[in-house]
């Protein structure tokens, strides 16, 4: 069913989407990159909005999250399931293939797995990864992206290797989401490195998910990413069947691009309490100050049109590169012009401005891809055991 994999492939390449809860995606759309740029929708309504936004805008690249993930951990027997209704479903091969094809009848771009969380392996063996992988390749689709829901540790040491290893042996293409309880996931140690070093072994890989990482991942050679609207869409959150506690109003926070870090205005507000502040060029701002954002519904919405056509303004730069080399010294030039600027504004300021553990980690050299094994005369390619 679908396109051909040559279609999903070039789909896929260089494309920067942006997640967001469905009830937000019409106010966002106007800024999204109509050429290599999307939605990925979460939220009980997102076939709903799909459909509607795709019969609106049919050159417009969008998908959905059905985020399993966030509800219930995967098992060997049980690597996907949905919730209904009717309470949770674990989902065998037909169950799978009808739901991927609800997707793709609600017009959704390309299919979506939904995979449940992927703990850290206890036992060393990979059993539930390599589950996900095995039963996704007896998939006969070339529509669909298999989502790859992990723990950070999964992003070093052996369990690296394994992972390596099943992404590598996945038929379709496959978007990785990085998970740690309440904190940035790259802010654990190797895990910069571990990512990289996927991003680097892994042909067909997205990032999901996630935030300015999406960048980093894409010079290091991801196809693709998933960047998210809001803090709670920027990283894996362990499984929670209640839908979690909720109901606190977020703090507003915009990207200031020439920091390369989501930063709260609050924040902001306090650095440029003596000076006059920073301002934005970009199509929402046109000239404004970045501390003028307040914490009304209106400015909220505001400050996120503002961050997404920043992503753009960053993906747009990074389209304009060749993969590889010149791409790896873009970015590295990004990472200096960043470190640059926070001491520019701590100078401006008198202030003590950090550099950001991950933005110090990402100027690390990389490291090299990892090799890829000899295969056995005769080896079997219809899935892993």
């Amino acid at each position: 069913m679908g396109y051909g994999l040559e279609g999903i492939d070039e789909l896929l390449r260089d494309r920067l989407l942006v997640m967001i809860r469905e009830r937000a995606a019409v106010d966002v759309l106007p800024h999204v990159g109509r050429r290599t740029g999307g939605l990925v929708l979460t939220g009980a309504d997102a076939p709903v909005r799909c459909r509607e936004i795709r019969s609106a805008f049919p050159g417009m690249v969008v998908a959905m999250d059905l985020e399993s993930h966030t509800r219930e951990v995967a098992t060997a027997d049980a690597p996907f399931g949905l919730r209904t209704s009717y309470g949770w479903r674990a989902l065998g091969l037909a169950d799978l293939n009808e739901i991927l094809d609800g997707q793709r009848e609600n017009r959704a771009s390309f299919a979506v797995t939904p995979t449940c969380f992927i703990p850290a392996d206890e036992t060393g063996d990979a059993a539930t990864l390599k589950a996900v992988i095995r039963e996704a390749n007896r998939l006969h689709r070339t529509d669909t992206v298999v989502l790859l829901p992990c723990s950070y540790q999964w992003l070093r040491g052996v369990s690296l290797l394994h992972l390596v290893e099943q992404i590598r042996a996945c038929r379709h293409p496959v978007a990785l989401i990085m998970q740690a309880s309440n904190v940035d996931p790259l802010s654990r140690a190797h895990v910069p490195e571990g990512l990289r070093q996927v991003c680097r072994s892994c042909p067909r890989l997205l990032l999901w998910r996630t935030d300015l990482a999406a960048f980093d991942a894409m010079a290091h050679g991801a196809w693709g990413a998933a960047v998210g609207a809001s803090a709670v869409l920027r990283f894996g959150v362990a499984p929670r069947p209640d839908n979690g506690g909720g109901g606190h109003k977020p703090y507003t926070v915009v990207l200031v691009r020439r920091l390369l870090r989501y930063v709260r205005v609050a924040t902001l507000q306090d650095w440029f309490a003596h000076i006059d502040p920073w301002t934005c060029d970009c199509a929402v701002c046109e000239g404004a100050a970045l501390t003028r954002f307040t914490d009304t519904d209106a400015d909220v919405l505001a400050a996120l049109q503002h961050t997404v056509r920043e992503l753009y303004a960053l993906h747009e730069e990074l389209e304009a590169t060749l993969p590889g080399h010149e791409r790896e010294n873009w970015w590295r030039q990004q990472l200096t012009d960043s470190s640059d600027h926070h001491r520019l504004l701590a100078s401006q300021t008198d202030t003590e401005v950090s550099f950001p553990k991950v933005l110090q980690a990402w100027r690390r050299p990389s490291p090299l891809p990892l090799p890829v094994p000899a295969e056995p005369r005769g080896q079997d390619h219809s899935g892993t055991s």
